[in-house]
This record gives structure tokens, sequence and C-alpha cells, in this order.
């Protein structure tokens, strides 16, 4: 079943990718598969890149954010090319636990620029629209007709409902001084869990990659991938930031040696065997920063 729907996303992205296949252009285009979804129910959208050789172009990856859907699965397709043009193309599996009528979600491209940031391409939002679980039921049942006058009490107990109101707004006054910072460091510390989960999963999965065959671009990728980690858990923009810039925190001494090696593979273009290793280090730094982060946020 999985490769029958790969053959089907396969020929969904073809078919997408011809209506850009000569245009010598940047060209992003993104949209979900499926016109509805369910709650908790799988729905796929698809996202398509056509650009200059001469460029690099990043497609989101498991660490983005996809509100308001939840990621739960992705396909990326090998790289095409035709004369000077590359053509990349992912399948993302999403779910969606909200009910509005029509929920929205449009992911963009990224070109990564000579001095390691990288600039954000739009693109057009796509809508979906929630199918309700159960359908609506016509009611056949006939009402019988009573005309008799039925004396009904208008008179509403104003006093107890405003005596369990203030109780309700005090219980919940003292609940948030009492718990409100516990609360917000549990949420805060969650979210940050689950982004360094799947952070540490696609870091592990391009070091075994590098690890068989060091190439460049997947050099680049993964580095965009860790400044990306790095600026949302630090607060501080990475992405924007040069090697250089980096090396000068106070924090990232260790790893001076090991940025200088990456940049020689990415802009020297010499693909050292041993590449792997610089991400491996990396690795150890990033887990070790993830527990100081934890830490303070915990002791704050």
């Amino acid at each position: 079943m999985r490769n029958v729907q790969g053959r089907f996303f396969s020929t969904v992205l073809l078919a997408i990718l011809s209506i850009t296949i000569y245009a010598q252009q940047l060209s992003i285009k993104g949209g979900f598969i499926e016109d509805s979804l369910r709650i908790g129910e799988d729905i796929h959208y698809y996202l398509t890149a056509s650009y200059p050789a001469s460029l690099e172009i990043l497609l989101p990856d498991t660490t983005y954010d996809f509100r308001p859907f939840e990621f739960s699965d992705k396909t990326f397709f090998p790289s095409q090319t035709d004369g000077n043009m590359v053509y990349d193309s992912a399948i993302y599996v999403l779910q969606s636990y909200e009910i509005d009528a029509v929920q929205y979600l449009s992911l963009p491209g990224f070109v990564l620029n000579e001095g390691g940031d990288s600039t954000k391409i739009e693109v057009k939002p796509d809508s979906i629209y929630f199918s309700e679980m159960a359908p609506v039921v016509t009611d056949t049942t006939r009402l019988k007709t009573n005309m008799a006058y039925q004396d009904v009490s208008k008179e509403v107990n104003t006093p107890l409902i405003g005596i369990i109101a203030a109780v309700l707004g005090l219980i919940g006054v003292l609940v948030w001084v009492l718990f409100g910072k516990k609360i917000q460091k549990a949420l805060k510390l969650r979210r940050l869990k689950k982004e360094y989960t799947r952070f540490s999963e696609q870091l592990t999965l391009n070091i075994r990659q590098l690890k068989e065959k060091p190439e460049q671009r997947l050099a680049e990728r993964t580095v965009a991938l860790w400044k990306g980690f790095l600026e949302r858990m630090e607060s501080k923009p990475f992405t924007k930031l040069t090697t250089r810039e980096i090396m000068a925190m106070e924090y990232t001494q260790e790893l001076k040696e090991v940025l200088k090696n990456i940049d020689r593979c990415i802009y020297g273009g010499h693909a050292d065997a041993n590449l792997y290793k610089e991400f491996q280090a990396i690795e150890d730094f990033t887990q070790h920063r993830y527990s100081v982060v934890t830490d303070h946020i915990k002791n704050s």
C-alpha cells in the first residue's frame, strides 16, 4: 500500500513540476493533495521547487513549525536536473486537531546565501476544508401540539450565580498565582524536548549519510538544520550569523576547528572522508547546550 501511495504522489508531483519545467527562474509551489480533512487523519501537503543550479534551496525539515497542523511524516524525492535547472520535491504527512471550517497552510523554501544565512521564499497559502465525523441527522419525529397554557417561572437566582462566578474566578487566580510559573515552565520544556528529538533524529540520519558519502550539499543542509534549531533554543539569530561570529561567542570555543573544517568542505569543495566526525562534534555540543538550557529553565 505504501508503494502504491508513493507512486501516486510521485505522479502528482511530476504533473505539478511539468508546469514549471521550462521556466528558467526560481519557483516554489505547494498545496494540499486532499480537498478535506478529519480530526487526527493523515493529510498530504506537496512542496516543489525549480531553480537554477547555481542556487541552493532547502525545503522545511522535521523541525519546522507546521502549526496549526501536527507533523507526522515526510518523503523527500531525489533532485532532478534539466540543463541548468534543478527540481526538488517533497510530500509532508500532517494531521490536524483543529475544528475550523477552513484551515490554511503555507510552507516556504529557503535560499542559502554565501555567508551561511538564508532567504525565506514565501508560498501562497493553500486551504483545506474540515469534514465533520458525525453526519447531520434529519429529525422526522412529528411533535404533538399542546395549546394548553403552562405557567413557567421566570425568576433567576442572580445572587447565587454571582457567588459561583466569584468563587470560580478566585480559584482561577489562586491556581495561576501558585502554579502559573510551573505550568509555563512545563509547557516550554515539553515543546523544547519535542523539537530537540526531531532535530536529533534528522542530524543522526545526515551524519550516517555523510559517513557513507561526504557531500558538500548535504553538509550545507546539515549546518542550516543545526543553526535553525540553535536559533529557536537559544533565542539568538544563528541563521544570520557567520562562522566567525558564532566562534566569537563565549560558549562555542570548542567548535572553532570543527566549523573551520566544515567551511572548507562547503566553500572550498574539500569533502574529507572524516567530515561526518565534525558533525558528531556538533551533535555533542548541541546535546550539552540542550542540557544547559533545560537546566536554566527548571531553575529560573
